[in-house]
């Protein structure tokens, strides 16, 4: 799978949260999304930084942009934890562990960097 591929599976399985995502489905989406980010935020900085006033068309319009793909990406990005969580053999519920101040999001990097396990419950897939 390459970048291209797992961000159109990001965004085509959007509203998917029964089925299961690999680890290399999961993290080139993530790698996909966190591109696009950056480069955003890179442009919000430089909007807001560089530009002789503060508040400018362009910035108005970068903190729309950015405010805009932070809304739209967060629903594909819960359906893809739920799935990742799927594939290990636990509950979508455990989106929660990032919750945890400090020790949830170590947890969670352990939960989505484990291997699929196919001998566990197949959560909604039945």
């Amino acid at each position: 799978m390459a970048l291209g591929r797992g961000f159109n599976l990001f965004w085509q399985r959007a509203f998917d949260f029964s089925g299961r995502s690999s680890r290399r489905e999961f993290w080139w989406g993530v790698f996909a999304n966190s591109i696009i980010m950056v480069l955003l935020l890179i442009l919000l900085v430089v909007s807001l930084t560089c530009l002789q006033e503060v508040l400018n068309p362009f910035s108005i319009t970068m903190i729309i942009v950015f405010c805009i793909f932070c809304i739209l990406e967060l629903i594909p990005s819960i359906s893809l934890i739920f799935r990742r969580m799927h594939d290990i053999g636990k509950s979508g519920g455990y989106i929660w562990v990032l919750f945890i101040p400090v020790v949830g999001f170590i947890w969670y990097l352990y939960l989505v960097t484990r291997p699929t396990d196919y001998y566990k419950k197949d959560y909604h897939l039945r």
